[in-house]
């Protein structure tokens, strides 16, 4: 059943969700394109047109041939309203209640339409003012947002250098394969590692983490991000 239900949600976005995803993707000075937007979010190319089509006229996007597609101020409004409540509901469910940070992506996803202003309120200042989610993202607007988006990638670290994690991208949390072996290894937000070897031809970057060393594939490794000295 779960698993039915997960595909089903996959299958139908919301519009808060492609606005999300449009949202991230611009922050990571991506280029938002309708065939991107529909591989991402596992939907067909003629739902994600039906969709733009939607907000559009509701003025939420629009899109440019040079650009790609853009958030209309109220878009980004409502795409950082709906990420606040998705961190929000990371980092109770982490912090509250030690669910799986791997996975927790995931319930937020399912959470988040249901938080209200008055919990959401009281749910910030119960968990301190968080700044990021437990994964390291930063909140819209928060003071380090800029330096944690900049931040360089693990996979451009050299074989010697010591490297503190700062987060995993959106895109990196969906991908299961990099978040277990972040988990396993214990190289999360604020842990340190120590880069052992790049092989380029192989394609695997190997981390001396907190826990055990680990190889992570250099396409995934390009999903973290870090800062380092030798």
């Amino acid at each position: 059943m779960e698993e039915h239900q997960s595909a089903a949600f996959r299958r139908s976005p919301g519009r808060g969700e492609y606005l999300v995803r449009i949202y991230v993707q611009l922050r990571e000075h991506k280029r938002v394109v309708r065939a991107r937007l529909a591989e991402k979010m596992g939907v067909t190319p003629p739902a994600v047109t039906q969709a733009l089509r939607r907000m559009a006229r509701d003025g939420l996007v629009v899109e440019d041939n040079d650009t790609g597609v853009q958030l209309t101020p109220q878009g980004k409004a409502m795409a950082e309203a709906t990420l606040r409540r998705h961190y929000l509901l990371e980092r109770l469910l982490v912090d509250q209640t030690a669910y799986s940070w791997a996975t927790v992506d995931q319930e937020a996803d399912r959470l988040e339409h249901a938080l209200s202003p008055e919990l959401e309120r009281h749910l910030y200042e119960h968990l301190g003012r968080p700044s990021t989610c437990p994964h390291g993202n930063p909140f819209p607007g928060s003071p380090q947002e800029q330096m944690l988006i900049e931040a360089r990638t693990l996979a451009q670290a050299i074989p010697g250098e010591h490297v503190t994690m700062l987060r995993v991208t959106e895109e990196g949390e969906e991908e299961p394969e990099l978040m277990g072996l972040l988990w396993e290894c214990g190289f999360l937000p604020h842990t340190q590692g120590r880069v052992l070897s790049v092989d380029t031809t192989a394609k695997i970057l190997r981390l001396q983490a907190p826990q055990k060393t680990a190889d992570i594939p250099l396409a995934l490794a390009e999903l973290v991000r870090v800062s380092g000295t030798l």
